[in-house]
């Protein structure tokens, strides 16, 4: 088991004594790394948010959202962002994609291309051009779609539509097409395949609900239940009528777990090996927090984050992966925001030291792969394999602790869009 983590030696930082500007150091001497070594190209085809330059977009929208006026190697980042998000459509142009996920298909960078060109460029109607494509284009092919989870299915479109709802809200043109009745049909679609995937489910004590992903029951945030019905919740209305459902499958879930606060990949494959965000605790926490933060005056709410809180314990103990430092998907960084996210949640100071603990460990990436503590991942510079997912946390990680010392105490006032990024961010 050891060989996929590192054991944890790390010391608790204290919160007082941390100063925000060396985590927006981190942010800009990463972002200006990523410059060099993965700058833009008309001519490749890596258009997407997972691992293409659509994430790094995506990256630099998000911290446009915290700092408007932030700029990095003489460029404000809403800039960087539209520059990136430009070759990333033109791999759009140049791939074919049958897949609907926000994070691996088309439907990401043209739902970022939307939010981008209207909130960013302030250019309208180049805003609903892309929006008119993807419902044009992509939403007859999510009515088809045979998967339901986030990464490729229509977990992801539906993410994707209420990204661009949550910023386009009072652009009359882009919300008559945008209209709820197209959202509620793929909503119910994904309800229907989960009763029938609930009533045929390998589980003893079968949940409500229930999806497969290539012939499996997963679990997890990418592939399984808790990356699903985290998306389903943000939608309070729709939601509204299949609510117990929702609830009751989370609360099986959580009684899913290991003693460790651990969570098998699938009901097939119950081995306790994997920590980190696709597969796990890591990915699973933040889907029980933001049901939490949705719905917290629900008796099963009490339960997930009990269940949060527990699992953050085992990804204290085994969330430094050698499989990386700062990507979203399999990376410590990754692991990392389910300290912050909790810390947001119930103000433990604990959990916001371990959280500025993996961060500083995560800026330290160059010479852990040196010394070949850790291995190089597949995309290095990307959002949730590589550097832009570091890029990403130690963003937030300066915003929250910069509101916690504005405030004088551990409490965070601004209202940033603080969440797992493409998951629980909305």
């Amino acid at each position: 088991m050891t060989e996929r983590y590192l054991k944890n030696t790390l010391s608790l930082p204290s919160v007082s004594d941390t100063n925000p500007e060396m985590l927006d150091h981190f942010v800009k001497f990463n972002t200006e790394k990523i410059l060099f070594n993965y700058p833009i190209s008309h001519y490749s085809r890596d258009y997407s948010i997972y691992a293409g330059y659509a994430g790094i977009a995506f990256t630099y929208f998000h911290l446009h959202q915290l700092n408007p006026n932030l700029t990095i190697a003489g460029d404000k980042v809403g800039l960087l962002c539209t520059t990136y998000l430009s070759a990333a459509l033109s791999a759009v142009k140049k791939t074919t994609e049958n897949h609907i996920g926000f994070l691996d298909s088309h439907v990401g960078p043209l739902a970022l291309a939307v939010v981008a060109y209207y909130t960013i460029e302030n250019k309208p109607h180049e805003a609903l051009n892309y929006m008119n494509l993807i419902l044009d284009k992509y939403h007859p092919l999510a009515i088809k779609e045979k998967s339901n989870e986030l990464l490729y299915g229509r977990a992801g479109y539906i993410y994707a539509l209420k990204f661009i709802q949550n910023y386009c809200f009072d652009n009359i043109e882009i919300m008559q097409r945008l209209t709820d009745d197209k959202i509620k049909e793929i909503f119910e679609l994904i309800i229907v395949e989960g009763q029938k995937g609930g009533v045929d489910s390998d589980s003893i004590e079968k949940p409500p609900l229930m999806w497969t992903w290539h012939g499996k029951e997963y679990l997890g945030a990418v592939h399984g239940v808790a990356g699903i019905i985290a998306i389903l919740l943000q939608f309070k209305n729709l939601a509204e009528p299949y609510l117990d459902e929702l609830f009751q499958t989370m609360e099986w879930l959580a009684n899913v777990a290991f003693e460790n606060g651990n969570y098998p990949s699938s009901l097939s494959k119950r081995e306790d090996h994997l920590v980190q965000v696709c597969h796990g605790a890591p990915g699973i926490v933040p889907a029980f927090l933001k049901i939490y933060e949705l719905y917290p005056t629900r008796a099963t709410s009490s339960t997930l984050l009990s269940a949060a809180i527990k699992s953050s314990d085992l990804i204290w103990e085994r969330g430094i992966l050698k499989k990386g430092l700062t990507g979203l998907c399999h990376n410590a960084v990754g692991n990392a925001y389910s300290f912050l996210l909790l810390y947001l949640v119930t103000k433990d100071e604990k959990q916001l030291q371990r959280a500025l603990a993996f961060g500083f460990h995560a800026s330290q990436w160059e010479k852990e792969t040196e010394k070949r503590h850790i291995r190089v991942p597949d995309r290095p510079w990307s959002l949730w394999e590589g550097l832009a997912g570091g890029v990403m946390f130690w963003g937030d990680l300066s915003t929250v602790l910069r509101d916690v010392k504005a405030n004088q105490g551990l409490k965070v006032a601004q209202e940033k869009v603080l969440g797992f990024p493409c998951f629980t961010d909305l």
